[in-house]
């Protein structure tokens, strides 16, 4: 078994790189696209599943939604033109969803964006085919392990247990064969977070997008920053003004993850970080993630683990240097170097 520093290492950087991923290809996008978090789920199943044609219920099992907050989402989706109703051919009282040329034009985009991107990576590092095909077999085995599996139970008695993720049968081993490396990424973090995120909020109310991006990069800044960044950091680095900040993180206030704390260096300066719960939150789904990946790297050779760190590393050196130019104005992959 991989040594837990290793394993937290390489969850820790890959999370930051699917940020750094997601984050573009919303820049990507038109501006005027704002997905809340039930809508975002939903495409971001159809950009893994293009083709798939799912009923109301098998979406629900694959988001982990609720059937309110599914059936307002998909409203929104096709009153944007993005999804469209399909009447069941089998039972023509059902319905299924599925996605419109629109959102596959919006899919496009990044794909095209993040080949261009992949194309200068092997240009520029060096890392040989061979190399790079077994980095990408590793990604896929990670995505395919998250595809209906079983996140370990967190042991700490506490109401933050997470059960396993949902099953998610619409999305087949050779459907994700057909992704490319960056979507599997993707795929793998978002469904290793979902399960963590779904329960607590789950309990505890709906929530957004905006709230779990900010909870995101406290997640990652909290022992990185010293007191905690203030509103206007966070506006910067969300390219958002600070009014939306701030509405959102009053939200979250209520929540009792984060907190605004006067800096004891100047008391006319507000910090933001996260309250006890958020900090044991942090705590036990770090624990959960190590030993995930501590687990699923027990099965891989001990040289195919040492390339995937080497190609984290490599990954994260390019997109501070050759490779930021595809990134949106303000990415700053700097936290790990």
């Amino acid at each position: 078994m991989i040594p837990s520093a290793l394993a937290r290492s390489l969850w820790a950087r890959l999370f930051y790189i699917a940020d750094i991923l997601r984050n573009t290809s919303y820049g990507i996008m038109d501006e005027d696209v704002q997905f809340n978090f039930a809508e975002f789920q939903i495409v971001h199943f159809f950009f893994e599943c293009m083709d798939a044609r799912p009923a109301m219920k098998e979406l629900l099992a694959v988001t982990g939604l609720s059937s309110g907050a599914a059936s307002q989402a998909v409203d929104s989706l096709v009153k944007n033109g993005f999804v469209e109703r399909i009447r069941s051919e089998e039972d023509r009282r059902s319905f299924q969803i599925g996605a419109t040329d629109k959102l596959r034009t919006y899919r496009e985009k990044p794909i095209r964006h993040f080949e261009k991107m992949l194309d200068m990576f092997h240009q520029t590092t060096g890392i040989t085919p061979d190399e790079m095909k077994a980095v990408e077999e590793i990604f896929l085995c990670l995505a395919q392990s998250r595809t209906g599996g079983e996140l370990a139970a967190m042991k700490h008695p506490s109401d933050l247990t997470v059960p396993g993720l949902v099953s998610n049968d619409l999305t087949c081993r050779k459907e994700l064969n057909t992704l490319p490396v960056w979507m599997l990424i993707l795929h793998f973090t978002t469904n290793l977070r979902l399960p963590i995120l779904l329960f607590y909020y789950g309990k505890r109310g709906r929530t957004t997008l905006g709230k779990l991006r900010l909870l995101n990069y406290l997640f990652f800044l909290s022992d990185r920053l010293d007191g905690g960044p203030m509103v206007k950091d966070l506006a910067s680095r969300f390219r958002v003004s600070s009014g939306v900040i701030s509405q959102t993180l009053n939200a979250m206030i209520q929540d009792g993850m984060v907190e605004r704390v006067m800096s004891p260096l100047d008391h006319r300066v507000i910090r933001i970080r996260l309250t006890p719960l958020g900090l044991r939150m942090r705590r036990q789904t770090a624990t959960a993630y190590t030993c995930f990946m501590q687990n699923f790297f027990s099965r891989t050779e001990p040289e195919k683990v040492a390339l995937f760190d080497r190609v984290l590393d490599m990954t994260l050196h390019f997109l501070r240097t050759d490779g930021k130019v595809f990134l949106i104005p303000g990415e700053t992959p700097d936290m790990f170097g």
